[in-house]
């Protein structure tokens, strides 16, 4: 006890060489407990995101099978096409219609992994609505032909429209994404699908012009057939309405563009039977539980679905780099950091303890002259490194929960204007023809979930954001980094006191 009364005191007689090791320290730790909650808080925002975004993967034809095939067609004269066309069976028409889907079967097989969530099947396809007025959007070449006041022109007319089936109303991904919002009667549910019910959901400003409303019909012909049983009877389960038409509408200079305007939702069975591909989809949509799951996933898929290039996993874990990247990022550089900072924690604790023990040579040979044990005078010693160390890191504890977020901050936008700038870069060099490439719902390369060809919602940007909360753990760590320096203070004082010898210290005075 009086050993700890002593380097109380003796650390009480010295507040100026204390106070020099405790801002030294003080600076360190600082540094050090925000670069480890900056690590903390990127480490569990990174979870969070794998548990969002990079978990969605679709199967459909590859690019790379459709380009051949185009090339393989175009090899050929249109004479001999032709003549191909005219000796098909039924069967090699279908082949034919379907060379770019993919077998439901495939789909079904795939949504077994156990990694698998939840999936979705979508065929896409243009279907005619005799009795229906199509005025769907201005196109820019109407656009050139509005009159001197800014009058339009006559809407554009055609039976032709876009028909896209799933196996869930809710599910479709304009509804998702918010880009539609179901104004009247209800969304067609799995049971329709299972039972095909001829059932559709109807653009507002569509049914508003061909006046029709929830409960009516219209009638929609099947693909490649004729007569009365090529006629589908389908009725209006719901009215939807453009989001982005709303917002034009509001808008002080209203355009007539409403590209999404002239599509059809209904039940994938009703779909399919519509387009005469029965058995067949344009994609399969699945939702995984984690970005962790991708590789076991593409391995899966190589194993049982790919069919050598025709068919291919699109994965949305580009967006995961996207936002992860510079939140890992950030964690590496505050590692190094932390590295850095707790290695002048030592490096100063290490110096001050020699300068001080050095200085008081004469003070330990007496102490142990006078019969205190190197037990009394170390433990002495130790109360002092405590005492500084506990100083330095209660300060240190204070301001870095006021600094630590804006550590964060600056780490995370040096990271997000590095690669903001490599991205620019590979977008410069990667540009050319092949980007504006048609793929599935003709998007180019765009994934489902991401909405139709006009989406505007889905084209905004995710971004990475750093949420730096001071957690209870950090007053664990801080203690452990409390409980480190202090005994690595005592390595020089453990060592002079040990080998020091009283009556070589009073015979030098």
């Amino acid at each position: 006890m009086r050993s700890i009364n002593r380097g109380l005191r003796s650390f009480r007689r010295h507040p100026l060489r204390n106070l020099v090791v405790v801002l030294l320290l003080f600076v360190c730790l600082t540094f050090s407990l925000s670069m480890l909650a900056v690590k903390l808080a990127a480490d569990s925002q990174v979870e969070e995101v794998k548990q969002s975004v990079g978990n969605y993967a679709e199967i459909r034809v590859s690019s790379d099978y459709q380009m051949a095939v185009f090339e393989e067609e175009l090899s050929q004269e249109e004479s001999e096409r032709a003549a191909q066309a005219r000796t098909m069976s039924d069967e090699e028409m279908l082949e034919q219609m379907t060379r770019f889907l993919v077998p439901e079967d495939l789909a079904d097989l795939f949504s077994q992994q156990s990694e698998i969530v939840t999936y979705d099947k979508v065929l896409e396809t243009r279907i005619s609505l005799d009795d229906i007025e199509n005025t769907q959007m201005e196109t820019m070449v109407s656009m050139r032909e509005r009159g001197p006041q800014g009058e339009a022109p006559t809407a554009l007319s055609s039976s032709s429209f876009t028909f896209e089936g799933n196996t869930d109303g809710s599910s479709v991904s304009d509804f998702m994404l918010g880009n539609k919002v179901l104004v009247e009667g209800s969304f067609y549910a799995y049971q329709d699908y299972l039972d095909a019910n001829p059932v559709v959901l109807m653009e507002k400003t569509l049914a508003e012009e061909n006046e029709l409303e929830v409960g009516d019909t219209v009638t929609a012909k099947i693909s490649g057939e004729s007569g009365r049983d090529a006629d589908v009877e389908l009725t209006i389960v719901g009215i939807y309405e453009s989001v982005e038409a709303e917002q034009q509408a509001e808008g002080s200079n209203t355009e007539t563009f409403n590209p999404m305007g002239d599509t059809f939702y209904a039940p994938l069975s009703v779909v399919q039977e519509l387009n005469s591909t029965p058995g067949y989809v344009e994609l399969g949509s699945y939702y995984f539980d984690s970005v962790d799951s991708t590789g076991a996933l593409q391995q899966a898929f190589d194993a049982e679905i790919a069919d050598g290039d025709t068919y291919e996993l699109a994965t949305d874990y580009s967006d995961y780099e996207a936002i992860a990247d510079p939140l890992l990022k950030v964690g590496k550089t505050s590692m190094i950091g932390l590295a850095g900072a707790l290695g002048a924690c030592a490096l100063i604790i290490l110096l001050a303890m020699a300068i001080i023990i050095g200085g008081r040579t004469r003070e330990l040979g007496v102490l142990k002259a006078i019969g205190a044990t190197d037990r009394q005078v170390i433990a002495q010693y130790a109360v002092e490194v405590v005492c500084i160390c506990l100083v330095a890191i209660v300060l240190a504890t204070g301001v870095t929960a006021l600094i630590s977020q804006s550590v964060g901050d600056w780490l995370l936008s040096g990271n997000q204007a590095a690669e903001t700038t490599d991205t620019g870069e590979e977008g410069m060099v990667a540009g050319g023809p092949s980007q504006f490439m048609g793929g599935p719902m003709g998007g180019g390369s765009n994934l489902y979930k991401e909405g139709g060809r006009f989406s505007v919602a889905s084209s905004e940007d995710q971004s990475a954001s750093l949420d730096v909360v001071y957690q209870g753990s950090m007053l664990l760590y801080g203690i452990l980094i409390l409980l480190g320096i202090s005994l690595l203070g005592m390595v020089v004082p453990l060592i002079w006191i040990t080998r020091l010898r009283p009556a070589r210290v009073l015979s030098m005075e």
